[in-house]
């Protein structure tokens, strides 16, 4: 079995996908929302911002956080949220390249390439 090389394309769009079903929830976009409003707060604030327990809140960051769409750090016996703005430059630049024709997705891979092969 040979697996092929990922192409630029392909990671750019399963990139776009990490980040679009991170971005893809209601509670996720009030939480990325406050942390570009107020900057960076513990989870214990953002929790009660947003109205919802400290386990379900840290799920949703949990997803945010795998995503790199924000980061957490310890300070002391709290955890500090942040946002991390380069992660939608990042999204933009995947994007233009889609809607400018330039991400390469409309190449066409050679056979050897495309397809994994059964040897059995």
């Amino acid at each position: 079995m040979t697996l092929s090389p990922e192409t630029n394309a392909e990671r750019d769009l399963r990139r776009m996908r990490t980040l679009y079903r991170a971005l893809g929830d209601e509670t996720r976009l009030r939480v990325i929302s406050l942390l570009a409003e107020l900057g960076p707060m513990p989870v214990n604030e953002l929790s009660a911002r947003v109205v919802l327990s400290q386990p379900l809140i840290s799920w949703h960051l949990r997803i945010l956080r795998l995503a790199g769409l924000v980061e957490t750090r310890r300070q002391g016996r709290e955890r500090i949220c942040r946002l991390q703005a380069a992660t939608f430059g990042e999204l933009h630049e995947i994007e233009a390249r889609l809607i400018g024709g330039t991400s390469g997705i409309g190449v066409a891979r050679s056979p050897s390439t495309a397809e994994v092969r059964d040897v059995g």
